[in-house]
């Protein structure tokens, strides 16, 4: 996850108002009064229109640092500078929007703003919009074909696999294809034949081609390897799994959102 909260006033510096013969008079500042100096200087450029100044004001505002704690305060900063296409402003306000911690959870907001960051190249907003659309709410319909389109656009390895997952379990029969969804697992695991998840999607992809006998074979392979990854708890879901495939039956489940 990218720290959403890093404060940093290295790029507001002050201007030198002061001559060279005024300093000359003049008491060194304390570090207190320089702090507040800095935050005038912000406040005023951002009441002036300056998105790098809103950008940062608002995440003080967020964070508390150097002025006191308001999430409203904070957000309508971050986002009066994400209007004026500020990408680290934009992300702020999509991944506030989709965790929910910090203001309520608003997937409308969060695909509004992580669909501006996408047609900037933002992979990251691609990965977000993918569980947007896999998982729906909040206003935001449910598309795995959005879902899927999204994932490939991240196109890195995590992304990838969310891909096989969504092709073998959707439940939406159109969107569903085994075969791609092996095929694409089996070139993942290139890279780590251990790698739990990968093999859950694996073993997805098989049941979803009516091949039981070979989802079962790499279902028990995913939970062995589950017990090497004490990181990943998802235990029950592999064993609940593995008793449907040993039934005969594939399995299919709307994508939940990332905690």
């Amino acid at each position: 996850m990218k720290k959403l909260f890093k404060i940093g006033c290295g790029c507001l510096l002050l201007s030198a108002f002061l001559t060279p013969i005024a300093h000359a008079f003049s008491l060194p500042q304390t570090a207190e009064s320089e702090v507040r100096s800095r935050v005038v200087h912000i406040q005023l450029k951002a009441n002036q229109g300056d998105a790098d100044a809103q950008y940062l004001l608002g995440l003080m505002y967020l964070s508390g640092r150097f002025v006191p704690t308001s999430i409203t305060e904070g957000f309508m900063w971050v986002e009066q500078a994400a209007n004026q296409n500020n990408i680290k402003a934009q992300q702020t306000i999509a991944d506030l929007a989709f965790e929910g911690k910090l203001v309520p959870r608003n997937l409308l907001k969060a695909e509004k703003w992580y669909l501006a960051m996408s047609e900037q190249g933002d992979n990251w907003a691609d990965f977000r919009l993918g569980f947007i659309y896999a998982a729906g709410g909040d206003g935001v319909e449910r598309n795995c074909g959005k879902a899927l389109q999204r994932f490939s656009a991240a196109g890195d390895d995590v992304s990838l696999g969310n891909v096989a997952w969504i092709l073998a379990t959707c439940p939406e029969a159109e969107y569903r294809d085994g075969s791609k969804a092996v095929s694409l697992s089996l070139k993942l695991l290139e890279s780590n034949e251990n790698d739990p998840t990968i093999l859950d999607n694996l073993a997805a992809g098989y049941a979803e081609l009516g091949d039981f006998n070979q989802a079962v074979n790499v279902q028990k392979k995913a939970i062995d390897a589950l017990k090497l990854s004490p990181e990943i708890a998802k235990g029950d879901e592999f064993i609940m799994r593995l008793e449907r495939y040993k039934n005969n039956q594939a399995y299919q489940e709307v994508v939940p959102l990332m905690e």
